[in-house]
């Protein structure tokens, strides 16, 4: 069984969320030392769990592996952390994360100029 793109990235501590949309984007949002200490939990475009194993600031595996609770589970936190009510049973992962996505680039955008 392999790992299908794009990945779907937790990150524990802040229930904050992103896409690795491909393994050379792997680094773009997250760091190495993170990954192996676990702070993070990852799914791939099926919703099946993930393990990404690194070792000197490199990937040197991924795979399917154990989550610690569903992505759906996840997109319902992330949600929530970022105010947005969730839509009710997921029917589609994808299309939920598409809809919070849309809620979110709807917001204005922070900044110093937004405060003028």
């Amino acid at each position: 069984m392999s790992v299908e793109y794009p990945i779907f990235v937790f990150e524990k501590d802040d229930h904050s969320m992103s896409l690795i949309e491909d393994e050379s984007r792997l680094f773009y949002h997250l760091e190495a030392i993170d990954i192996e200490n676990g702070e993070y939990v990852f799914w791939d475009a099926k919703g099946g769990g993930v393990s990404i194993q690194v070792a000197e600031g490199k990937m040197i595996g991924l795979g399917p592996g154990p989550a610690e609770f569903p992505l759906g589970d996840a997109l319902v936190m992330f949600a929530k952390a970022e105010g947005i009510s969730p839509a009710g049973p997921i029917a589609s992962l994808i299309e939920e994360w598409n809809r919070i996505q849309g809620e979110l680039s709807r917001r204005p955008k922070k900044g110093i100029l937004s405060r003028l």
